[in-house]
C-alpha cells in the first residue's frame, strides 16, 4: 500500500491501539447482524453483497478542546474503518481459485482502483462517542462498487451447446416442470466459502451456471448470485421470490471451496431451463450457506 491512504493507516492502527489500551472500544458486538458470519470489526453482508466495518480512533495529541478531540477522533475512526475494510475486501474470494487481494498483487491498476473506490466510502450512521474520548464510525460499502467488476462480471455466451435431453431429477424440484423465478443452490454442510463469480458445475466438471452465462448488466448491477442462511430465507428474497426451482449441491470444490457440483441429472434439468427459461440470465440465483 503506497502514497497517502497507505501512510494515514498506518496512522489510524497507532491510534486505534491507544483508544484500545484505554478500554473505549466496545468488544463483543458484531460489526452488523445482517453478515452471514459476524465479525466485530469487518464482516459482509452477501445477501445485499455490502461491506461492513467499524473503526475507533482516539483524540490526537495536538487537540486543545472538545471540538478538536472529537474531529481528529472521527478522523482516526475513519482511517481505522477504512483499514479494517481493505483488509476484509482483500480477503474476498472471486471465484475458486483466487482472491482479491491476490488481483492487486497482480495488477497495478486494480490495487489502485480498489484503493481509490475505498476513499470514496462515506461513513453510515451517526459516530458514537465514549467517555474516555474515542470515536467509533461505521462504514459500508457495495463489493460491486469497490471490486472492478472485469474481476467477475464475464463475456456472455449461450449455453445450449451440447446439452442432452433432460434426465429424472432426485432431490429437487425440477421434475415439477413449469416456470420458475430463480434458482436456489441449496449447499449446507459442505463448507462453502462466498465469492464474487462462484461456479456451478456436474459430477463431470462441466459448468452449468457461472459470469460467462450471465448478462454483464445483471451481473454487475446484482451480482452473480446471492447468499443466505436458510432455505426459506433463499426462497423468499426479491431476487428468485416466486417459484424457485431447488437443487441440492453434492459438493463444493476448488482451493477456496466457492465452485458447487450438483447431480448429473439435476444440471442436465438446467442446462434445459436456460435455452427455456431466463432466470439464469438474470442471475437470478441464491446459495444456501450454513
Amino acid at each position: 500500500m503506497g502514497g497517502k491512504l497507505g501512510a494515514a493507516l498506518a496512522a489510524a492502527m497507532v491510534l486505534a491501539a491507544a483508544v484500545f489500551a484505554q478500554g473505549g472500544q466496545p468488544g463483543g458486538q458484531p460489526a452488523d447482524a445482517r453478515c452471514t458470519k459476524p465479525d466485530e470489526r469487518a464482516c459482509i453482508d452477501w445477501e445485499r453483497g455490502v461491506a461492513i466495518s467499524l473503526g475507533t480512533g482516539a483524540p490526537a495529541s495536538f487537540a486543545q478542546n472538545a471540538a478538536q478531540k472529537n474531529i481528529s477522533a472521527e478522523r482516526a475512526a475513519r482511517l481505522d474503518a477504512a483499514r479494517n475494510l481493505l483488509e476484509l475486501i482483500k480477503g474476498v474470494a472471486l471465484d475458486s481459485n483466487s482472491t482479491v487481494s491476490q488481483a492487486m498483487v497482480a495488477s497495478d491498476t486494480v490495487n489502485s482502483s480498489i484503493q481509490g473506490q475505498l476513499n470514496g466510502i462515506r461513513a453510515v450512521d451517526k459516530p458514537k462517542y465514549f467517555s474516555d474520548g474515542s470515536v467509533q464510525v461505521k462504514l459500508e460499502a457495495s463489493l460491486r462498487q469497490i471490486i472492478p467488476d472485469s474481476l467477475y462480471a464475464g463475456a456472455p455466451r449461450e449455453l445450449g451447446a451440447g446439452a442432452t435431453p433432460p434426465l429424472p431429477a432426485g432431490g429437487s424440484n425440477l421434475a415439477s416442470g413449469g416456470s420458475f423465478t430463480g434458482l436456489v443452490v441449496d449447499a449446507r454442510g459442505l463448507g462453502v466459502t462466498p465469492a464474487m463469480s462462484p461456479k456451478v458445475y456436474d459430477p463431470e466438471g462441466r459448468e452449468v451456471y457461472g459470469s460467462a452465462h450471465v448478462s454483464r448488466e445483471f451481473a454487475v448491477s446484482q451480482g452473480v448470485v446471492g447468499y443466505v442462511k436458510s432455505l426459506e430465507q433463499a426462497q423468499q428474497t426479491d431476487r428468485v421470490k416466486g417459484n424457485p426451482a431447488v437443487v441440492k449441491a453434492v459438493e463444493a470444490k476448488g482451493p477456496n471451496k466457492a465452485d458447487l457440483v450438483v447431480s448429473k441429472e439435476d444440471a442436465e434439468r438446467l442446462r434445459t431451463l436456460s435455452q427455456q427459461q431466463t432466470f439464469m440470465r438474470e442471475a437470478r440465483v441464491m446459495i444456501v450457506l450454513d
